[in-house]
């Protein structure tokens, strides 16, 4: 009979082995999240938006399960670990199977469909991880008196190495799903070997079986079949995953093409394109000698740079996977090229080496990681890298004929930057919506420009385009830009929330239902939380919009620097972990009160010193005061894990306490990614953290003797 007072199977587990079990638990629910996490990414479009929905979700889920595993119903041990190590094939199984019914080829998803498909494909395992946890704190209290912040600590630690683990082998080692289905493999074998195979023959066997298992998923290269599953209209080649996305080719009616993250970025017959990409920009210059070009397709653009007169070109392109697909000899082309592996952001900012012309070929801004890149402050240092004259140009969005409110903000917003940084702008409609930038005169005459430089153009022509009807157009962009919208800027990524609220617009109809759904997800667990675990509550809820701020800020001061976004969560994850399973001498005699207003002060003091955090340039000292300020909170909303479990002795404690953690973290990483931080800034939306703690203080103790 397996029960909790300790007779039975649970009996004979060791302190250690529990904690070991403890462990495996939040090594694999950790694992499975960022690979995931990564996966539904690259299918909906990757903004932080969806990324807040997929981390809601997660954590809502797990907070449901949580709720079902804190009744006193007993449950196998070893039942409860083999359906653990199962669950994430489920969610895997519903991540393909809801595709085909949500998800169209090579397009992103509407925010509704994003929101439904990231929800129903997570919650199998979500409601499985979360039960497995809360039973697992449970069993471990009852039989060899764990307190539940110590197995807490344990899961933690167990996260702490998946971030370690998931970021090594991601690196370029192995794809995602080698990843993924080795994980899987690990948490069954651990089952297997620990719960249920008993003979040293039968483990000797599973043993033997495991490693052939190991061997065939990395030798095989399962990634291309399951791309084939994502893609189903295009004939899938080869697929291969970098440290920042996926790059998959493919066939459809013999066209060759390029996938980033499943969207197209590369085929054949892309003349129009890759003519307005480069001849806008290099048009206005007199004799562009030396140009900067940021991302893009080489290949096709670059046969459009060399019909001038260009002596250097420096090609930036921060994924060295996808830069190396562009193959060229060198004694074939007329100019010097190199290509920079690195954030261009931090490249620009480099004294030294003054260009004639830079053209951003990169993405809009549809994240906050693509929003610096149309901000006042690289505009500023695109300036400083340009000679007197020199001209700049980049595209935030599409050349639609008709601009709706929410598009007009948003090209405001980057028009209204460039404009505080040059002398001369002009927005150009053609595919994409273009702004070139200098301080000398620009001309929207392309064909006369092209005519008196003798460039042999196909689309930029008098075949295609009329000089009147383009000076027309840009007359009529340019009266629509609405001069009264804020800059768009690092602390206050408005374009990033004005493209979102532009992708809004597009499916009208789905914004009610968005909008309820969100409220009963997220936004109803405040409510049906009692009033004793609300301190918990909103203390998860300002660290996970803290975690954001912090990773923002990393990559503001640093560049986009993968690696040390893992450092920094890792010590968060280990505050967490030391700060609920350690018997600190400090921290013990602190009551949660006392904790919550230290949280607030701190919160409070980051705030104001944020603005001295951001402008710091030596990146080491930056980098130890990041993960100092990640640290101290998450060590504090730990203890108060710990003190909310110690306090109450009862069975539903556990329960309660972390669904009130996982609610709340689910909000704030909603509530900070998708609202605040665009609409207040960064600054501001630190002091809404404080907040946060002010309002778990006054409805978490009102009538509680905490």
């Amino acid at each position: 009979m397996d029960h909790v007072s300790g007779t039975g199977e649970i009996g004979i587990l060791t302190p250690s082995q529990i904690s070991l079990n403890l462990f495996m638990i939040g090594l694999v629910s950790a694992s499975v999240q960022l690979l995931l996490m990564r996966e539904v990414m690259n299918i909906s479009g990757g903004y932080e938006l969806v990324t807040g929905i997929f981390l809601g979700s997660w954590l809502i889920g797990s907070a449901i399960g949580a709720a079902f595993g804190g009744s006193p119903k007993l449950i196998s041990l070893k039942r409860l670990n083999l359906a653990f190590s199962l669950s994430p094939l489920l969610s895997v199984i519903m991540l393909f199977a809801l595709a085909r019914i949500f998800l169209t080829s090579g397009e992103t998803p509407s925010f509704l469909t994003s929101l439904i498909y990231t929800f129903l494909a997570l919650l199998p395992f979500c409601l499985v991880s979360g039960f497995t946890l809360v039973k697992l704190i449970l069993f471990a209290r009852s039989v060899h008196d764990f307190d539940p912040g110590r197995s807490f600590s344990a899961e933690t630690l167990g996260g702490v190495a998946a971030g370690i683990l998931i970021s090594f082998l991601t690196s370029g080692i192995l794809n995602t799903y080698q990843v993924l289905l080795l994980i899987m493999l690990l948490s069954l074998s651990y089952v297997l070997l620990s719960f249920w195979l008993v003979s040293p023959r039968s483990k000797m066997a599973a043993s033997l079986m495991i490693f052939i298992l190991a061997t065939g998923i990395i030798l095989s290269g399962p990634d291309q079949l399951f791309r084939q599953m994502l893609l189903p209209g295009i004939k899938v080649t080869s697929s291969m995953d970098t440290p920042y996305g996926n790059i998959s080719t493919g066939e459809y009616l013999g066209e060759k093409s390029t996938y980033y993250n499943q969207r197209l970025i590369t085929y054949n017959s892309d003349v129009t394109e890759r003519e307005e990409n480069i001849q806008y920009a290099m048009l206005q210059s007199q004799l562009p000698e030396k140009v900067i070009l940021i991302s893009g397709d080489l290949n096709s653009q670059l046969q459009e740079i060399l019909k001038y007169p260009v002596r250097e070109l420096i090609f930036i392109e921060r994924d060295p996977a996808l830069a190396a697909r562009w193959h060229f000899r060198k004694d074939t082309i007329s100019a010097r090229l190199s290509v920079i592996n690195t954030d261009a952001f931090r490249y620009m900012r480099q004294t030294g080496g003054l260009v004639d012309v830079i053209i951003l070929s990169g993405p809009p801004p549809s994240t906050l990681q693509l929003n610096r890149y149309y901000t006042t402050e690289f505009f500023t240092a695109v300036k400083r890298k340009l000679k007197d004259g020199g001209v700049f140009m980049c595209s935030p969005g599409p050349g639609n004929n008709y601009f709706n409110r929410e598009s007009v903000n948003m090209y405001s917003s980057v028009f209204n930057s460039l404009s505080s940084v040059f002398g001369n702008v002009k927005p150009v409609s053609g595919n994409k919506l273009y702004f070139i930038a200098s301080d000398k005169e620009l001309s929207v005459g392309f064909c006369r420009l092209a005519a008196l430089k003798k460039i042999n153009n196909i689309y930029v022509s008098p075949d295609f385009l009329s000089d009147d009807l383009t000076l027309s157009k840009t007359e009529e962009i340019t009266a629509l830009m609405d001069r009264g919208i804020r800059k768009n800027s690092f602390s206050f990524p408005v374009a990033s929330y004005h493209f979102q609220s532009f992708n809004f617009t597009k499916n009208s109809n789905e914004k009610i239902p968005v909008l309820v759904i969100m409220a009963l997800l997220f936004a109803t667990p405040l409510f049906l939380i009692k009033r004793g675990y609300k301190m918990m509550y909103f203390s998860a809820s300002a660290l996970a919009g803290f975690e954001i701020i912090i990773l923002l800020t990393l990559q503001m001061i640093i560049g986009n620097m993968y690696q040390l976004t893992g450092l920094v969560l890792a010590g968060l994850m280990a505050g967490l972990a030391l700060g609920a399973g350690a018997r600190l001498k400090g921290l013990q005699a602190v009551s949660s009160l006392k904790t919550a207003m230290s949280l607030l002060f701190i919160y409070t003091l980051i705030g104001f010193l944020y603005n001295s955090l951001s402008g710091l340039k030596d990146e080491i000292p930056a980098l130890v005061i990041i993960i100092l300020s990640a640290f101290i909170p998450a060590l504090l909303t730990g203890h108060l894990f710990h003190q909310f479990t110690v306090i109450r002795n009862d069975t539903s404690t556990v329960s309660s306490v972390y669904g009130a953690d996982l609610a709340g973290s689910a909000l704030g990483f909603i509530l900070v990614t998708g609202v605040a931080i665009p609409v207040l800034g960064i600054q501001l939306s630190i002091f809404l953290l404080s907040a946060m703690i002010f309002a778990g203080i006054l409805f978490g103790t009102i009538g509680n003797k905490l």
